[in-house]
């Protein structure tokens, strides 16, 4: 399981070494659905998802010969990504609206130091003055992931991520779904002209009562009669 992101501390500490390049992405993890930092490479075909900040066995793989049944797993993966969810701003708090869609930490299992990321909508703010470094509004949520999913929750700033609304673009991710989605409308389309020759169209009645007149007139094989 990836390990989850940590919450800024009042004093900033120095972080440990990355074990890759910050990612530009987000992934929604199988292993838990929460949203994570990420970056993908394709391997021998598959498509391979490796979390930021984690090791190794914590990457997620995908089979394009065995994940994938039709066109609608392909968008399942695709939903599965999106751009980096930049924290709110205190001097843009005023940005959101009710029904925005946000990205929440999620305080599970009582350790404020580990928090996971899950999404959420905006039912209403409590606005409060405050200056540009200091935001004291408070905000009403509506989860809908996670453990607390359907649930209301009233939190401060200092959880909340807006969610970009432009999708996310990664040549290497592109690629590999498009491959997928090209496949499958081949597919679709040899399936389609099989079953259009294996069911020819029938015919319509003009043509069904021309045969039948040109059966009639036909001479009788066993007579020689008209």
């Amino acid at each position: 399981m990836p390990k989850s992101r940590k919450r800024k501390a009042t004093v900033p500490a120095a972080p440990p070494p990355p074990r890759r390049p910050r990612p530009r992405m987000e992934y929604r993890a199988r292993s838990d659905e929460a949203w994570y930092g990420a970056r993908v490479v394709v391997q021998d075909g598959w498509l391979r998802v490796m979390f930021e900040n984690s090791t190794e066995d914590a990457d997620e793989w995908y089979n394009p010969g065995a994940d994938f049944a039709s066109l609608g797993d392909v968008e399942a993966l695709r939903a599965r990504f999106r751009r980096e969810c930049p924290p709110l701003d205190h001097a843009r708090c005023g940005d959101v609206r009710p029904g925005d869609k946000l990205c929440l930490a999620c305080d599970i299992h009582g350790d404020v130091e580990e928090l996971k990321y899950y999404d959420a909508v905006l039912e209403t703010v409590e606005r409060a003055a405050h200056g540009v470094e200091q935001c004291a509004c408070r905000f009403t949520v509506r989860w809908t992931e996670g453990p607390r999913s359907g649930c209301l929750d009233k939190v401060g700033i200092e959880v909340v991520c807006c969610v970009p609304k432009s999708p996310i673009q990664d040549p290497v991710l592109s690629e590999f779904l498009d491959d997928l989605t090209k496949r499958f409308a081949e597919d679709q389309g040899t399936a389609t002209a099989a079953s259009q020759q294996a069911d020819p169209t029938p015919m319509s009645e003009e043509e069904l009562c021309g045969v039948l007149l040109s059966l009639k007139r036909a001479p009788n094989s066993s007579t020689g009669k008209p």
